[in-house]
C-alpha cells in the first residue's frame, strides 16, 4: 500500500497567532484549504482522510508520482505554514502510514520525498449504521451522534488492530482502508455486529475502490437482505 503524508510544520504556533479570537478563523482556514485539496486529490484518483487538520494521509496507490508532486505544490501554495511531504510504503495502510510519518520526521521542510513504490489495488470499506434517522428520531441529533462515535471507536480499533485506518465521515457513515488479505476480516465483524453493513470496494485507485464500496453498500440497502457486498469497480 502506498501513501502520502503531508504536515503543516509549525501549525500550533500560527494558530496562536490568530489572536484570541481565532477558531472561527481557524475552522474557515482549514475548511478552505481541504476542499481544495480534496478536489485536487479526487481530480486524480486519489482519497484525502483529514483526521488532523495538521496534516493529511492521502491513499495514493494507482497515482503516478507526478500527479502526488502535482498536489504537493498546490498544498503548498495555500498552506499558511511550511510543509512536509513523505510517501510511504507498506503491507497495510496502517504500515504505510507509519512509514511516511518516520520518513517525515527526518526531513526538512518543502523537500519532499517522493520514492519510486509500486501500486496495488485499494480496498475500501463503508459502513452503514441500520436505521440511523429512525434512531435520530427517537433520540436527539447528537444523542445519536454520541451512539455512533461509539460504534466509529469500537470498529476503528478493531481495524487499525488488522492494519486498516478508519475515519467518520459524518452522519452514521463510516470509512475504512485495508489490503485484500484482511477482507474476511471485515466480513466476520460485521457478521458479529448486528447494528451495521457494510460495501466493500476494490479498486485501481482509492476513488474507484470508493465508488465499488458505496455501489455495494446501495445495493445493500435496495435488496434488504445482505449485510455484506463486494463490487471491484474501475474507472
Amino acid at each position: 500500500m502506498k501513501i502520502l503524508l503531508i504536515e503543516f510544520i509549525g501549525y500550533k504556533e500560527w494558530t496562536e497567532s490568530l489572536g484570541y479570537d481565532r477558531e472561527w478563523k481557524i475552522q474557515d482556514i482549514q475548511s478552505s484549504i481541504y476542499k481544495i485539496v480534496n478536489d485536487e486529490i479526487s481530480r486524480v484518483g486519489g482519497f484525502a482522510l483529514p483526521v488532523r487538520y495538521d496534516g493529511l494521509i492521502i491513499l495514493a496507490d494507482g497515482i503516478p508520482n507526478k500527479h502526488l508532486l502535482e498536489i504537493y505544490t498546490k498544498v503548498k501554495e495555500i498552506s499558511p505554514t511550511k510543509i512536509s511531504a513523505c510517501i510511504g510504503f507498506g503491507k497495510t495502510p496502517r504500515e504505510a502510514e507509519i512509514n511516511a510519518h518516520n520518513c517525515i520526521l527526518n526531513s526538512l521542510p518543502d523537500e519532499p520525498k517522493f520514492s519510486i513504490i509500486h501500486d496495488e489495488n485499494v480496498v475500501a470499506c463503508h459502513f452503514d449504521y441500520n436505521n440511523f434517522t429512525s434512531l435520530t428520531h427517537e433520540l436527539s441529533f447528537y444523542a445519536a451522534y454520541m451512539r455512533v462515535m461509539r460504534l466509529y471507536s469500537k470498529l476503528s480499533d478493531s481495524i487499525y488492530d488488522f492494519g486498516g485506518i478508519s475515519q467518520y465521515l459524518g452522519g452514521d457513515n463510516m470509512i475504512a482502508f485495508i489490503n485484500e488479505d484482511t477482507i474476511d476480516k471485515i466480513i466476520k465483524i460485521v457478521e458479529n455486529m448486528d447494528e451495521i453493513k457494510v460495501g466493500i470496494g476494490i479498486g485501481k485507485n482509492a476513488r474507484s475502490a470508493m465508488a465499488g464500496a458505496t455501489r455495494a453498500l446501495d445495493e445493500i440497502r435496495s435488496k434488504r437482505e445482505d449485510r455484506w457486498k463486494i463490487v471491484k469497480f474501475s474507472m
